[in-house]
């Protein structure tokens, strides 16, 4: 009988290993929720071009008849200072025009498709990159 008793109560040094075990499982929870979006390396080549790079995404998709262009949608997207707007170079989620083209936004553009990653990418690491008018 007293075998089962003793069963019951926990030692200090095993009640120590249960804390730290605890601690530890908090610690990996948190990091695991809070690292699942980080910056990537900012890839030094190839350097991103907003001529030939970043100017048909924009003008294809953004600067269509009847959206940002000539002032209906409240701002154009029709050349790279219009463009530098809406840009906080190296920073992309700072950014407006990478935040509306994220696929995870509420107010994705362009609205009715938005853009292939390969596209958002594009973006992204052109922002990283600085931003270039090049």
């Amino acid at each position: 009988m007293n075998d089962f008793i003793n069963l019951g109560r926990c030692s200090s040094s095993h009640l120590n290993m249960m804390i730290k075990f605890a601690r530890l499982s908090v610690f990996v929870i948190f990091m695991t929720a809070t690292s699942c979006r980080h910056d990537p390396v900012v890839p030094l080549t190839p350097q991103i071009s907003f001529r030939d790079d970043i100017t048909p995404i924009v003008i294809g998709n953004c600067a269509q008849s009847g959206c940002h262009n000539s002032g209906r949608e409240g701002f154009d997207l029709l050349n790279y200072r219009e463009v530098m707007n809406h840009v906080s170079a190296g920073q992309p989620y700072s950014s407006k025009l990478f935040t509306r083209m994220e696929i995870n936004g509420p107010n994705v553009m362009p609205p009715n498709s938005p853009l292939p990653d390969e596209q958002v990418k594009l973006v992204y690491i052109w922002i990283l990159q600085g931003a270039r008018d090049n």
